[in-house]
């Protein structure tokens, strides 16, 4: 497995897990903050995750 598709995935997972806990990490450690948005961050990193596995490499040659 190519390292850039596995940094994807592991960033489309972190992104779920962020959306999934948004509420109770804002409970939990920050408190002091008010409602900070942990799922809109979590799509973000999603969507990143998303863009790094199907981008192809610049020196990939179409196979």
């Amino acid at each position: 497995m190519n390292s850039k598709i596995a940094k994807g995935i592991a960033l489309i997972l972190f992104g779920i897990l962020l959306c999934i806990g948004g509420a109770d990490i804002n409970k939990t450690l920050l408190s002091s903050w008010n409602d900070f948005p942990f799922s809109l961050v979590g799509i973000i990193s999603g969507i990143a995750g998303l863009v790094m596995i199907f981008a192809k490499n610049k020196g990939e040659k179409d196979k």
